[in-house]
Order: C-alpha cells, then structure tokens, then sequence
C-alpha cells in the first residue's frame, strides 16, 4: 500500500520526492508555459516531455494505424488501444480497461 496521499486528490506513492512534484500539479500559477500551445506546468520533467511532442520529426510510427509521435512513452500508451486483452478489470461491473489509472 502507499503511505504519502496527496491533499488534492487521490494520488499516493511511497516517495517523498514524487508526492512533493506531484503536489506542484496542483498550484494554480504555472511556471513553466508552452510557447506553441497552451500547456503549463510547474514540473519541469513533464514540461520537457510535452515539448517532445511539437517535434517535427516523429520518431515513434504505429505499425497498426497512422499514429506517430516523438516520445516513446506516448507510443507504448497509444499501443494499449490496439491491445484486445484488458488487464484492469472492475470486480463490481463489466468494466475493463488496458491503463492503470
């Protein structure tokens, strides 16, 4: 189980360090501002992973359909969407679902 629960919402981790840039999600000024869309952030990793995405070249192609992207962990997200097996399943309903959260 995780022992650190965020204030804001139900987010909980183990580390001190994840919960404390977690937190920064929540600060209603953002720092860190795209200057070619209107993404902001105070977390500078995921600001830095959001500028991947206006990348001319694309690095990532989707063999199963047009998809493609410069970040690798965007491409293993999409690829979920062809997967047929679920792996998160609701106990109380039909509910399924290949992403964690």
């Amino acid at each position: 189980s995780k022992d650190l629960q965020c204030d804001g919402c139900d987010y909980a981790t183990n580390s001190k360090v994840q919960l404390k840039n977690h937190a920064l999600t929540h600060l209603a000024t953002k720092k860190l501002k795209c200057a070619l869309c209107d993404y902001s952030t105070n977390y500078k990793p995921n600001f830095m992973t959001h500028q991947l995405i206006h990348k001319s070249s694309k690095d990532w192609k989707c063999a199963q359909c047009d998809y493609a992207t410069s970040n690798k962990s965007y491409m293993k997200r999409h690829m979920l969407k062809h997967k047929t097996k679920t792996d998160f399943k609701c106990a109380r309903c039909n509910y399924a679902t290949n992403h964690k959260s």
